[in-house]
This record gives C-alpha cells, sequence and structure tokens, in this order.
C-alpha cells in the first residue's frame, strides 16, 4: 500500500533532509592548477564537483521569497490556535519545473528546525518531537492508502492491519504526541476530486483540518481543474497559492533574471569561468533554452558543468551548451522564443546592470 518510495516519507529520512548539513564545496582551481592534477586527484576533485553540483542548495529568487512569507503567514496564524479549531490549509498550484516542491520542502525544513530548536527534541510528556509529516500521492490513493501513509510515516506499528479510521486514530495519536504542526501533502495533482475515491479524499482532508493539530500544505498543479476546491468547506478554508517562471517582459523581471544568473553564476566550480559567463554573455541563450523555468534551467546547467568538467573547457559556452540535450517541453519552446529574442521583439537583458543580492 505503499504510495512512494523516497524516505521523505519516514521520519527518519525526512530529519536527515532538514537538519543536513550544505554540502561542502569544492575548491576554487585555476585552470593551471586543475590541468597539473594527477590522475587520481583529479579523479576526486571531480567526483567532489559532481557531487556539489547535484546538491546546490536552492536560490531564493523573489517568487520563492514570496511563496515562503504567504506560507508563514498561514502557519504562524494558527500555531497558537486552540487545537479544537481548525488550522489553516494553503496549496501551492504552478506548472512542473518551477521549483514549488523544492520550496515547499524548504518551508517544511525551516518549520522542522525552528521548531526543535526552540522547543526541543521531545516533548514535555518526553516523546520525539516530529514537527513536519510529509506524504507524496498516486493517482490510486484511497483513504485507506493515504492513512496508512500517515502511520508509515511515524513507523507505527499499527500500520500492519486495521481500517481507514482506525488508522486515522492511531495517526491523530502520533500527531499529538509528537506535536506535529505541518502536513505537506505532494503531488496532489494525481487525485481526481470529482471521482467517488477523490470525494471521500477530500472529506478525510476535511476531517484531517478539523481534528489534527497542523496546518495542510497542498502542492501541485491544475489543481482548480482537478475539482480541489469543489467542496466549498475546502474552497473557504484552502489559500491557494502559485509560483510563477521568470519573465522578460518588464524590466523588474529582466532584473529578477539577472540576479539569479549572477547567483548561479557564483555557485559554479570551474576553473574557467567569469563573472557574466551566464548573466551576460548567456543570459538570452539560457532563456529561450529554459523558458524561465528555474527547473530546465538547473538541469541545463548541471549538465552543462558535468560536459565541460569531462572535456576540459572549465567553462560554459553556447557552443558547449548546443550538444545539451533537455526536457521535450523546453524544446519544443525553444525555437520559437531564440526567433522572438534574435529579432529585438524580446530581450532578457535590463537596461541597468546593477547587482541586487537574492
Amino acid at each position: 500500500m505503499a504510495l512512494d518510495d523516497l524516505t521523505l516519507t519516514r521520519k527518519e529520512g525526512f530529519a536527515a533532509f532538514a537538519e543536513a548539513p550544505e554540502h561542502p564545496r569544492p575548491p576554487d582551481l585555476t585552470i593551471t592548477e586543475v590541468k597539473g592534477m594527477k590522475d587520481e586527484a583529479a579523479d576526486k576533485h571531480n567526483r567532489w564537483r559532481r557531487s556539489y553540483l547535484s546538491n546546490l542548495r536552492p536560490i531564493r529568487t523573489d517568487q520563492a521569497k514570496a511563496l515562503v512569507e504567504d506560507l508563514a503567514d498561514v502557519f504562524e496564524a494558527g500555531l497558537d490556535q486552540p487545537n479544537w479549531e481548525a488550522k489553516g490549509m494553503a496549496a501551492v498550484d504552478a506548472f512542473p519545473g518551477l521549483g514549488k516542491t523544492t520550496v515547499g520542502l524548504s518551508f517544511a525544513k525551516k518549520v522542522h528546525n525552528d521548531l526543535i530548536r526552540e522547543n526541543g527534541r521531545f516533548t514535555t510528556a518526553g516523546q520525539e518531537r516530529w514537527p513536519v509529516i510529509r506524504v507524496g500521492m498516486r493517482g490510486d490513493t484511497r483513504v485507506k492508502d493515504f492513512n496508512w501513509a500517515l502511520l508509515e510515516f511515524f513507523a507505527h506499528a499499527g500500520q500492519r492491519s486495521g481500517t481507514a479510521n482506525s488508522f486515522l486514530a492511531r495517526a491523530l495519536d502520533c500527531a499529538i504526541s509528537c506535536e506535529s504542526r505541518l502536513l505537506l501533502v505532494d503531488d496532489v495533482h494525481f487525485l481526481k476530486f470529482r471521482s467517488a475515491r477523490g470525494t471521500e479524499l477530500a472529506n478525510e482532508f476535511k476531517t484531517i483540518a478539523n481534528e489534527f493539530p497542523l496546518m495542510i500544505l497542498f502542492i501541485g498543479y491544475d489543481l482548480e481543474k482537478k475539482g480541489l476546491y469543489d467542496d466549498p468547506q475546502l474552497g473557504r478554508r484552502i489559500t491557494p497559492l502559485g509560483l510563477a517562471p521568470f519573465t522578460i517582459d518588464h524590466e523588474a523581471g529582466r532584473m529578477q533574471w539577472r540576479n539569479f544568473l549572477l547567483s548561479l553564476e557564483q555557485r559554479l566550480v570551474l576553473a574557467g569561468k567569469w563573472e557574466g559567463m551566464l548573466a551576460d554573455d548567456l543570459s538570452d541563450y539560457l532563456y529561450a533554452r529554459c523558458t524561465g523555468h528555474i527547473g530546465s534551467l538547473m538541469q541545463l546547467i548541471r549538465r552543462g558543468c558535468l560536459r565541460a568538467i569531462r572535456n576540459g573547457d572549465e567553462c560554459i559556452t553556447e557552443a558547449l551548451m548546443a550538444d545539451v540535450t533537455l526536457d521535450r517541453e523546453a524544446a519544443e519552446q525553444r525555437a520559437q522564443w531564440e526567433a522572438l529574442l534574435a529579432s529585438g521583439k524580446k530581450t532578457s537583458k535590463p537596461r541597468r546592470r546593477a547587482r541586487r543580492e537574492t
């Protein structure tokens, strides 16, 4: 009955994610130093750089900052409410590749660490404190599956047998004993709320909001079309939030794009990089390749860096990137954006180039 295989669906796995130190940055070396390395040292350095690239911490864009502020409003408004009052609910609805799960997990990570720092790892009754519960959805999820997943997160022995109602009662005991304050429900778009099964799940979410002392955070896309807000109670309780792509239709958007690229440049560990490598020399090119979607951009940069490391270029250029393949959606929109940017009808470059920290 497992909903997914991610370790984030178990308390120890989520704690390992939330409490992990920042991935150590490899040393910045010159081209001469990289070329002069012996094979064993070069292999070690390159493995370190590969691991670092795969674990780049998120860059806090203006869009992400605004979303986190909204989430904090909903969360903190219910944090000190009496347990018998229904807590807030929020839904982050954004197109795939914009980083909604990344932002949601980053927020959940902060909640986990803040509440443990403020209140200790154990409750006054001596129970382990687990501020966050995370559950991932699938298209065939039933009420019993969802309630089982809540118990699976806590590694509760009662998950082995029982009814949907008994699973929920046990999960409520866990949430109260462990002082859980946030339930993150990811991939909600897999659910069809206009089906009989979806209606049952919607009712279960209302029950959880009424009975559990926590905020529910849904993450998905096209949630209105999926019917999440059809139920009047959910429509009144859920605060809909979004996460927009980078846009270059106005100066402020172009400035945000440039600041992001400058911050990203600083994260890269390439011996031949220079300031403006991305933000000046490749700004239009990168926008055409990813159309403002941060997920596509990060994949493109990671793959480009790895290729630059393997072939010894130690920098990112348009010629190198031309051979790097990307997701289908980005590839389909690329020609249209290249034409617009080449014609001068669009530009990703702001008129002023002042640096603002992100």
